[in-house]
């Protein structure tokens, strides 16, 4: 299956309407709703799951502490946990549950052994349940320690998923080298104090859009996006 490439999109924007509209198609596909957000830190989705009728059920290792004295790269300057169903490590969650969602968003770069955790995604998804992944692409360095890939491509998900019973619905690539390159001069340019229009401005690279060879255009992009369904 190829994977698709969006262009000319806004990374966390792009990416939250993506999966919004992948947790109404799940929600359409499954009989018994009932989630488990996998690494779900602050949550972003559990407001939306449960306006589309699922049963919310949340895990984090709730071990991550904001520290840009101490570790190198990006920092979220607060990150306060809510209450989870699980605090522990991915793959210590009781197997004995399955679910008709499983979602993982923004997670995979944070664990040592990816593969081991869409194993154990696999083992908690129902036969003919969901698993929903977004990952990065390429990404900075962020939330060290804690930080060990720095994305993950659409041939990463497509291999392990046949190694564990999963159909790759679709897999996208979110962004591409243009849209990459924008947000990062925009956040260099922005780094010390904001500056009005900086994007709009920084969006003419657009236009040269034509002259990029479609090899470098299609080396880049923010996220990896991916809906598989477990399939025994």
């Amino acid at each position: 299956m190829d994977y698709q490439q969006h262009s000319k999109v806004k990374n966390v924007i792009h990416q939250r309407e993506w999966v919004e509209h992948e947790i109404l198609f799940a929600s359409l596909g499954v009989l018994e709703n009932r989630v488990l957000d996998v690494g779900a830190g602050l949550s972003p989705y559990k407001s939306h799951l449960v306006m589309n009728g699922f049963h919310y059920v949340s895990h984090d290792f709730n071990s991550y502490v904001p520290d840009s004295k101490a570790n190198p790269g990006l920092q979220d300057a607060s990150w306060i946990y809510p209450k989870h169903d699980y605090n522990c490590d991915i793959l210590e969650i009781p197997a004995e549950k399955e679910f008709s969602l499983v979602l993982c968003t923004e997670v995979l770069e944070h664990v040592p052994d990816p593969v081991a955790a869409l194993r154990k995604m696999s083992e908690l998804c129902q036969v003919n349940g969901y698993i929903i992944i977004t990952c990065p692409f390429l990404s900075l360095m962020h939330q060290a320690p804690y930080w060990f890939s720095s994305g993950l491509s659409p041939y990463w998900i497509k291999h392990w998923s046949r190694e564990f019973n999963l159909e790759v619905i679709k897999v996208e690539v979110c962004g591409d080298y243009v849209d990459l390159m924008i947000q990062e001069i925009v956040r260099l340019l922005t780094c010390r104090f904001p500056i009005r229009g900086i994007f709009r401005l920084v969006s003419i690279l657009h236009y040269f859009r034509p002259l990029i060879p479609k090899q470098i255009k299609d080396s880049g992009g923010f996220g990896t996006l991916a809906v598989l369904r477990k399939v025994s």
